[in-house]
């Protein structure tokens, strides 16, 4: 059971968040304060069962201008709803739809219960017959004028045939309560907090727990258990029938039946962490500072994330005949107390986990190393408001300009700094907007990652000197540089980036610089056909001529080809390209994988290729 998505209400400040897709990896951000740690909690409610406090309740807005000797006003309860997918398996298992709706609630008075929405039966007291005991059933069939199917004294002799009206009946939506079978295949939560160092035993025991559960729902284990518990049983038969002898004796009844059930849950007592050092003395972690504490914790993750998220068809899962366990990774604040190359080794497993099928991993964090190693539409930023606090993010069909605004919105909130940008090791400067912008919509259809999570820091030179002085003073601080230059610029006495220029500050033209151009420019990389099937389909052709064809195009060749593309564009097509970026933009969202030029294939290979081995291996310390 997969969650895609979780809705908050009523838990302090999160009086209602309606919305929060839960991806392969979603990355959580924003001030401090503003509900990064509660949508987390949040999460693990909905999914654990950790019951919050009374505390936990939002206040409401008002309550802040009451007098200080009056109650603090607060909502009522806690609802957290989350909208899961089940596998095959559990559709068949438990009689569900693949999606479905499952949430949790809290009040202090009644404490906390799982609920599902589905289809039953109209009437109530049709709903949960399995449930009912065997007086319960008399008085519903007698409601209903059903009669036994069998003996009057048995409680299937009633249930089979309210059953099978019940199906009968006609059926609503509704909340009720989630069977207990059906939350045991809820996922599992392994938690990873930053604010406060978590033993290594803890982290250890938490994640052999969750593979001790997965292991005991297999089919073998499972009949040795329920074998095991109808020994235990039969144990306790002798001391069963002295009890229902007496209470029969007492009590003046004919017979008296007590039937128990034993259930036995397998469960991991404790875990024991011991670590020597070079000379083969015991080392306490207790003794230990707090990064270091954090970087053996850090590493029991990375030894058990195999662990937690193997894929099926291994020899103990043909052996257990079970299917994969779903896996929720949380990480609050996963970089604190930990330095750069930790860090960096954090966002590698944080990366590895959220490429397997069966796990979702959810990261809080203040740090634009974890967020721009993510797809921005991955990023969830959460703000303060009046009322509570509120989620952005982006759709999946959200332009580039709503993407680049929301981008800003979150590097202004957390406080962009020059030394994040100086952790990077590979630097590549593009000559314009128009390269900003398409590069890396091309390079992610062609390797399938953001150009970022690769190691490559894109930017933007301006066609300026200033992009020169930066690009050598990140090559004096023994950072990786790369220029990818139209090949028209290489002796144009107006362009910066032209040879003598790049030779001048110390840059190397065979191995530093890339050309682009076919002859002079990005633009003309691409052939005629793409660019008249773009066209028709974003910048639909006016006047006599119904579409945009090849030969328009061609003619355009031998001048400066993107000029006169978008001044064609614009002129022909009352939806025309506002400037080179747009244009870029359209052509580079819309065209397929295997049409990207093979120039730009080449050159995104080779970067990818550079950005490996640059700068120092965070996997060898």
């Amino acid at each position: 059971m997969q969650i895609c998505d979780i809705a908050v209400e009523g838990f302090r400040s999160l009086v209602s968040i309606p919305f929060v897709p839960i991806n392969s990896q979603t990355i959580i951000t924003g001030q401090n304060d503003g509900g990064k740690s509660t949508l987390l909690e949040a999460l693990d409610f909905l999914i654990s069962g950790k019951e919050p406090s009374e505390y936990d309740l939002s206040q409401l807005a008002d309550s802040e201008e009451v007098e200080e000797q009056q109650p603090i006003t607060r909502v009522k309860q806690i609802t957290v709803t989350g909208t899961f997918r089940l596998g095959r398996i559990e559709c068949e298992q438990f009689g569900l739809p693949e999606m479905v709706k499952i949430r949790r609630l809290y009040n202090p008075t009644h404490g906390t219960c799982l609920q599902i929405k589905k289809l039953v039966c109209k009437n109530e007291d049709l709903r949960d017959l399995d449930t009912e005991k065997l007086q319960s059933l008399k008085e519903i069939a007698a409601k209903y004028h059903v009669q036994p199917a069998g003996r009057a004294n048995s409680r299937e002799s009633w249930l089979t045939p309210l059953l099978k009206m019940a199906a009968e009946k006609p059926r609503i939506e509704e909340w009720v309560s989630l069977s207990g079978a059906a939350s045991t295949a809820l996922p599992t939560v392994v938690y990873f907090k930053g604010d406060a160092v978590q033993a290594p035993e803890i982290v250890v025991q938490n994640v052999l727990s969750s593979k001790l559960r997965e292991y005991a729902k297999g089919e073998f284990p499972q009949k040795k258990i329920s074998a095991l518990e109808g020994e235990l049983a039969e144990c306790l038969r002798p001391d069963i029938d002295r009890i229902c002898e007496h209470v029969a004796k007492r009590c003046g009844f004919p017979a008296v039946q007590l039937n128990p059930e034993v259930q036995i849950r397998p469960s991991l007592a404790r875990v024991e962490v011991k670590v020597s050092n070079k000379a083969g003395h015991e080392v306490p972690l207790s003794a230990a500072g707090t990064g270091r504490s954090r970087r053996v914790s850090l590493a029991l993750w990375e030894s058990s994330s195999e662990i937690l998220t193997r894929a099926a068809g291994d020899s103990a899962q043909e052996e257990t005949g079970q299917v994969d366990t779903d896996v929720v990774f949380i990480y609050d604040e996963p970089d604190t107390h930990l330095d750069y190359e930790h860090q960096r080794r954090v966002m590698s497993l944080i990366h590895e986990q959220s490429a397997r099928r069966n796990a979702r991993v959810v990261v809080a964090t203040h740090s634009l190393n974890l967020i721009d190693g993510v797809d921005i539409a991955n990023v969830v930023h959460l703000r303060l408001g009046e009322g509570g606090t509120y989620a952005e993010l982006l759709s999946a069909d959200s332009g580039d300009q709503e993407v680049r605004k929301h981008l800003s919105t979150i590097s202004t909130s957390l406080g962009f700094r020059n030394s994040v940008l100086l952790h990077e090791r590979f630097f590549v400067a593009v000559e314009g907007p128009s390269e900003t912008a398409a590069f890396p919509i091309l390079f992610k259809k062609h390797t399938g990652i953001p150009i970022q999570s690769a190691g490559i820091c894109l930017w933007d030179g301006g066609n300026n000197e200033g992009a020169l002085k930066f690009a050598r003073f990140l090559k004096k601080n023994q950072r990786d540089v790369a220029f990818v230059v139209d090949k028209d610029s290489r002796l144009n006495q107006k362009k910066t980036f032209r040879d003598d220029k790049l030779k001048e500050y110390g840059f190397d033209l065979q191995h530093e610089c890339h050309y682009i151009g076919q002859p002079n420019e990005l633009e003309d990389l691409f052939s005629d056909s793409d660019w008249a099937e773009v066209a028709n389909v974003l910048w639909k052709r006016n006047g006599e001529r119904d579409s945009w064809v090849e030969e328009d195009f061609a003619s355009l060749r031998g001048k400066k080809f993107s000029s006169a593309v978008l001044d064609m564009l614009k002129s022909g097509s009352p939806e025309g390209p506002k400037g080179k970026e747009a244009m870029m933009i359209g052509i580079s969202s819309m065209i397929d994988k295997h049409r990207i030029p093979s120039a730009l294939t080449t050159l995104f290979d080779a970067l990818v290729e550079h950005a490996q081995d640059a700068g120092p291996h965070y996997w060898e310390s």
